[in-house]
């Protein structure tokens, strides 16, 4: 990437013109302007876009930013994803990465196109053509409005072999770029065939509305029922979600997303206004496809078979998705003040608990006003995993219990609220019959499982109190990041015990480098990995709007905030010493004693020598004072 890519990019889109495009009600009131916040549910406008400095902050939600900021919120992306955007519009070239092959680009999107013309033919075949009239009773027995047949873009494939192909041919398009699109099977004998034959047709889109591949349902008992397109250079069936380019709209307004298997389910969703439903293709649900996904919502619903097999996919999809969904790594203490990183998901599941023997297109046309309650008492995925896991167990087998132990384990682990945990754990512990400690124990065991998806980083450190999402040390690194060259030598004496978030830690790993001390703020952060690069734009967005200062302040104020963390830590570490010290006076253990104030004295020395200034905390380095 060009050094000055990020600068110019800013340069050339005004983040006035920008918001205007989400949020409609943004209105100017004086020098700046105002709107219905588009990350939160409000009635009355706190969202402002100041044009003077080119950021936007709501007095709500307390969101905030620039132009990068804004795009990866409301389009639930991250930097990169949104740095390649807006320098599409922006109309700037971005250098960094391999360089693209234009032939194999040019040759995907002949391969999309030709897919598009298919469509255009089965779309006419439905509506136009007698060989059509099997396809417009389907769709009559279906009560598919005409709406949504144009909208979906459904055909229907002519029961012949070659059809389409003499169409392709008529257009100049050889059989054989034809069956590569997949629209085509290539004899054995030799020569070709049309794919798709007495079919009716869906489209299968990508999330920008590209057709890439299409689902073909038969006509009478023909096998099999449901024909996708093979897997190709441009269709990847477990990398795509259908519907989701005319739902992506509707989840991000409703924060939710609704899952169902089939291509009608999804019709008929949209049909009746609930536009925020998608399909899986009648698969469990892959990493890829929750990487789609939770890109619009926080809510995942999930409307599967309510079946025996289909209840073990949902299954497998939750376990999917707890490694796939976006998460946090939070700092959790344990009663020695050892913090372990936990992984928290963001995001809310829940599984829909449908009637065995209905499926949601059935259910929608029946009573379309009862779906939203429907998905509103979508049942918490820890009910359904005990449920799944547990409904047909014998009590009488220790080793099954044991090993659905083991399996929910994880998924309890994952939960955020202490409260909801202990209520799952409860729960889990009388429906098997165990003692609950039995079940806690299996729990925490997990944290240390080695999983990918219980990631975990042991640091010996304790937690400072009070600590907040924008705390001291975000801060400080937000300071040093900003004025890389003025507060490298502070960056460099940091100790890094006392830095709590471990991505704080490798951004000042690398401030605190000397073959990076000439870089900018913007060219360190283009030069992270995602995540980190995530962490460090959003960290610079609390310093922005801050007037100018001098580079003593700067360098002041870094050293004083790196001293208040210090200070933060000691007190911390110094009343768990106290307490300690109390309750061997109590019990008069003398060991205990010397022990105790020992550690104390390597406290202050420590805390002395990488905070200079005396401890206020101790008149010697035996004797703590309250």
């Amino acid at each position: 990437m060009a050094r000055d890519a990020v600068a110019e990019i800013r340069d050339r889109i005004d983040i006035v013109d920008l918001v205007t495009g989400y949020v409609p009600s943004l209105k100017r009131t004086g020098r700046s302007f105002k709107g219905l916040c588009p990350f939160h549910q409000e009635k009355t406008p706190s969202f402002i876009v100041f044009p003077d400095s080119q950021n936007f902050h709501c007095f709500g939600c307390g969101k905030g930013g620039d132009i990068f900021t804004f795009y990866m919120g409301v389009e639930n992306v991250e930097f990169r994803e949104a740095l390649q955007e807006l320098a599409k519009r922006a109309g700037v070239t971005l250098t960094s990465g391999p360089a693209p092959v234009p032939e194999l680009d040019a040759h995907r999107q002949r391969l999309v196109e030709i897919n598009e013309l298919a469509g255009t033919f089965y779309q006419n075949i439905l509506r136009n053509s007698r060989q059509g009239e099997a396809g417009r009773e389907m769709a009559r027995q279906r009560e598919l409005s005409t709406e949504m047949v144009v909208a979906f873009g459904l055909g229907f494939a002519p029961d012949s072999w070659d059809s389409l192909l003499t169409f392709m041919a008529s257009r100049d398009i050889p059989a054989e770029l034809v069956a590569e699109a997949g629209l085509a099977s290539e004899r054995d004998s030799g020569g070709y065939y049309d794919r798709f034959r007495n079919r009716f047709m869906f489209p299968i889109r990508d999330r920008d509305g590209h057709t890439v591949g299409f689902g073909g349902r038969a006509m009478g008992d023909a096998k099999p029922k449901y024909l996708n397109s093979p897997q190709s250079a441009i269709f990847d069936k477990s990398s795509l979600v259908y519907g989701l380019d005319l739902a992506k709209d509707a989840i991000r307004k409703a924060d939710e997303v609704v899952i169902v298997e089939g291509y009608m389910d999804v019709i008929a969703a949209h049909q009746f206004g609930y536009a925020n439903v998608v399909g899986a293709m009648g698969t469990a649900l892959t990493e890829s496809q929750v990487g789609l996904i939770k890109r619009g919502s926080k809510r995942i619903v999930l409307a599967l078979d309510a079946d025996a097999a289909g209840q073990m996919a949902t299954m497998r999809g939750l376990e999917t998705m707890r490694d796939s969904l976006d998460s946090e790594e939070q700092p959790v203490p344990d009663a020695m003040g050892i913090i372990r990183f936990e992984r928290k998901l963001n995001t809310e599941i829940a599984i829909v608990q449908l009637p065995e023997g209905k499926d949601p297109d059935e259910l929608i046309r029946r009573r379309p006003e009862q779906w939203p309650e429907i998905v509103r008492n979508a049942k918490p995925f820890m009910d359904f995993a005990i449920d799944t896991l547990t409904q047909d167990l014998s009590l009488d087998d220790a080793r099954a219990k044991s090993e659905a132990v083991k399996r929910i384990a994880p998924l309890l682990h994952g939960i955020p609220d202490r409260i909801v945990q202990g209520h799952y754990i409860g729960l889990l512990s009388r429906r098997l019959m165990l003692d609950e400690r039995l079940v806690l124990a299996e729990v925490r065991r997990s944290t240390m499982s080695g999983r990918p998806s219980a990631s975990r980083r042991t640091v010996a450190e304790p937690v400072p109190e009070q600590q907040r999402p924008r705390s001291k040390e975000d801060f400080l690194v937000a300071l040093l990041l900003k004025h890389h060259q003025l507060t490298f030598d502070i960056a460099t004496r940091i100790p890094l015990e006392d830095i709590i978030d471990v991505r704080n830690r490798e951004l000042i790993r690398v401030l605190s480098d000397p073959a990076l001390m000439d870089l900018t703020a913007e060219q360190l952060v283009v030069g992270l990995d995602d995540d980190l690069a995530d962490h460090a734009e959003n960290l610079l967005t609390m310093l922005e709007g801050r007037p100018e200062a001098f580079p003593g302040n700067i360098q002041t104020e870094a050293s004083q905030v790196l001293e208040n963390i210090g200070k933060e830590r000691f007190m911390f570490l110094f009343r768990q010493l106290q307490a300690s010290l109390q309750e061997a006076t109590r019990e008069q253990d003398s060991d205990q004693v010397d022990l105790v104030r020992h550690q104390i004295a390597q406290l202050s020395q420590r805390h002395q020598l990488f905070y200079p200034a005396p401890s206020p905390y101790f008149k010697d380095s035996r004797t703590p004072q309250r």
